[in-house]
């Protein structure tokens, strides 16, 4: 199949960045929301951002399907560590802020970070990634440039890509040499045990899903009881 190449994706970087910080004061009107869980309110406008980068890299894949991968990898944990661990997460991401404000490259990045520990250089694919770390990483416009922290669900990545390999075939196998320095509220196991908790005590809590997106939730949470 002869791939087009994408646009850049920062616009939809940016706005889902402006969702994941956004506070909702107000209960949406029932026909704008997508899900609602243990008192959390997840819009259809939410996950558009994602939807959209996932259909330019799998464009044959059910629109369900994507939203479902969005809800469970990113939008649910992400909004559940929000509420659980907002002072840790405020200080992380003022940790984050400075590192990117002094790292205007990846080389500076690296330079920077050479002290940080939780820092990884890797070989990842699109799928590999976080979503909205992928998002950043694959936009050819942004190749050595490092951008505004990473809002993840275990807290910020600061990151920059040394090259994206663009596959003459599939969007799907580009390659990106990136470098990802962590700023996160807890180490990798003890984070998939908080977050297995956190799935165990909200299953039975999710009180609306909208009508025409059944099928989108994850295994481990049960759907609405009908009148």
């Amino acid at each position: 199949m002869t791939r087009a190449r994408s646009r850049s994706l920062l616009p939809l970087l940016t706005a889902a960045l402006g969702v994941a910080f956004a506070a909702c004061s107000d209960q949406a009107p029932s026909e704008q929301r997508l899900l609602v869980v243990d008192g959390i309110e997840i819009l259809l406008a939410d996950v558009e951002p994602y939807v959209a980068f996932l259909d330019a890299v799998v464009p044959e894949g059910g629109r369900k399907t994507k939203i479902l991968r969005v809800l469970e990898e990113h939008l649910i944990p992400l909004r559940l560590a929000q509420r659980a661990f907002p002072a840790e997460r405020a200080a992380l991401l003022e940790r984050a802020k400075a590192l990117a404000e002094v790292a205007g490259n990846v080389v500076e990045l690296e330079e920077k970070a050479v002290v940080i520990d939780s820092k990884r250089r890797s070989t990842m694919t699109r799928m590999q990634a976080q979503l909205p770390v992928a998002m950043q990483l694959f936009d050819p416009l942004r190749t050595g440039a490092v951008g505004a922290p990473i809002e993840v669900p275990q807290g910020f990545f600061v990151a920059a890509a040394y090259t994206l390999t663009e596959s003459p075939g599939l969007v799907l196998e580009d390659v990106v040499d990136a470098l990802q320095v962590a700023f996160a509220t807890h180490p990798a196991g003890p984070w998939r045990d908080w977050l297995a908790g956190q799935q165990q005590a909200i299953a039975d809590k999710v009180t609306f899903l909208h009508p025409d997106h059944h099928g989108v939730l994850p295994v481990w949470l049960r759907p609405p009881r009908l009148p």
